[in-house]
């Protein structure tokens, strides 16, 4: 059961900073690429475009889905016990079974 303490404890401990470690891996990965082999980057501005609009696409499948999702269908279940009242099966959720999941992918 140790292992199982490991991984909740770690997963907390995710949660709690995901709103600025993204930032800090992001300003990591810019340095890296700064300091490493600059001949090795190549940009092409079509691909860019595309890269771009996909990673807009699942953004905006994020804010549809949260913007609309019912009062009292999401949350984080917490040792207190379930924190949504009823199971959401309208908007994104009624095509999708886990619309953030395809978001984040």
């Amino acid at each position: 059961m140790a292992l199982v303490h490991e991984f909740e404890r770690s997963g907390n401990w995710l949660f709690k900073r995901r709103s600025w470690l993204p930032l800090f891996l992001v300003a990591t990965g810019i340095v890296i690429m700064y300091l490493g082999n600059r001949q090795a980057i190549f940009f092409d501005l079509r691909d860019e475009i595309i890269f771009l609009g996909i990673s807009l696409l699942g953004e905006l499948i994020r804010i549809l889905t949260v913007g609309f999702a019912p009062r009292g269908t999401s949350g984080r279940n917490t040792g207190d016990g379930q924190i949504a009242w009823e199971l959401n099966v309208t908007g994104a959720y009624s095509v999708l079974r886990h619309p953030l999941i395809l978001a984040i992918f």
